[in-house]
């Protein structure tokens, strides 16, 4: 509350009395002229504000007031998560409020970054934009599903601030159930500077004559050598697969005996030698051939070594009945006794 005074001794004097009204003390100071202090040190009671924290309870919209008719729900729920976020990340020295950088919540999933840099460009300069989007759901040029979330870089505070006040909160710019949150970002100084050193160094490189491939560029390279790798890998095991049905048909077939051949003086002597016993291959087969391994027990078909089971197991029934017979009939007994089947 101002009220002017027609003296100064009139002024002094109401400043140097303790003035009560109500039952309540009233805290009396002296006017300031435009211009002669700023707004930041007059949120901050003089003392500066190194995180510009009075900027951040700006867009913020609490429940009961005349801001808050007509929201949603689901968009006030959001409202508080966001604030209550705000206040936790505050919390740490290193955290502070941007002053040129908005955070845009709320967003569909079909708004991309043209339309919400033409949506900001009307209300002052705009170096960046950016939406944040989800790689893992990316469609095929590359582009990352939208989070519903993204930020707008100014080039003045002025400019952000009347964003701000024009999007936040406004039916018009998405649906009336499902409206814009809009607020000053809150930034890391610990990343920033970090960002900074890379920016740097980057600029480095590229004097250099070194140019750094962007995001979008090194995941495109990456999936195409990803495609490359599964390529291979497929006609590796096609050849493996191609060389064990070849092994498998020349393992099947039989090799041809030798031709009978016909001396000058003599009959032809005939030779039928198998392709086991052979010791030195001939030239129409190859050596890996010729020097195959005896196949193992382990290694001889099911059929084979059933039929061997069931042979020794005949010689031992055998066996064992020629020995049964042996005792009836008295081995090893006198000759001259008659056995107890001949009587």
């Amino acid at each position: 509350y101002q009220r002017r005074v027609r003296e100064k001794k009139a002024a002094d004097a109401c400043l140097s009395e303790n003035m009560n009204f109500g039952g309540r003390d009233l805290i009396l100071k002296r006017a300031v002229e435009k211009g002669t202090i700023t707004p930041t040190e007059l949120t901050s009671g003089g003392k500066k504000d190194n995180r510009n924290l009075h900027l951040a309870m700006e867009g913020v919209i609490k429940e009961g007031t005349k801001a808050a008719e007509g929201v949603s729900k689901s968009d006030m729920m959001k409202r508080k998560l966001a604030l209550e976020s705000k206040k936790k990340k505050l919390k740490n020295l290193k955290h502070f409020v941007s002053t040129d950088r908005l955070c845009v919540r709320n967003m569909p999933s079909t708004f991309n970054e043209t339309e919400l840099k033409k949506l900001m460009s009307k209300y002052g300069h705009v170096t960046q934009v950016k939406i944040m989007r989800d790689i893992k759901q990316a469609n095929s040029q590359g582009v990352g599903k939208s989070r519903g979330f993204g930020f707008v870089q100014f080039s003045k505070l002025a400019a952000a601030l009347a964003a701000l006040r024009a999007v936040n909160n406004n039916p018009d710019v998405f649906s009336a159930l499902k409206r814009p949150i809009v607020d000053f970002s809150i930034e890391n100084s610990t990343i920033l500077k970090a960002r900074d050193k890379k920016v740097s160094r980057n600029e480095g490189e590229s004097e250099k004559g070194e140019r750094k491939k962007s995001f979008k560029q090194r995941w495109q390279e990456r999936r195409q050598s990803m495609k490359e790798k599964k390529g291979k890998e497929g006609k590796k095991e096609e050849k493996t697969s191609e060389v064990k049905s070849a092994d498998n048909s020349s393992c099947k077939k039989k090799k041809p005996a030798k031709k009978a051949q016909k001396k000058p003086g003599g009959k032809p002597k005939q030779q039928t030698v198998q392709a086991e016993d052979k010791a030195t291959p001939t030239p129409a087969e190859p050596a890996a051939q010729v020097t195959k391994k005896k196949k193992t027990r382990s290694e001889r078909p099911a059929k084979k070594q059933k039929r061997e089971k069931n042979e020794v197991e005949e010689k031992q029934f055998q066996k064992l009945v020629s020995n049964y017979k042996n005792r009836l009939e008295g081995g090893g007994q006198a000759a001259g006794f008659k056995k107890w089947y001949e009587e």
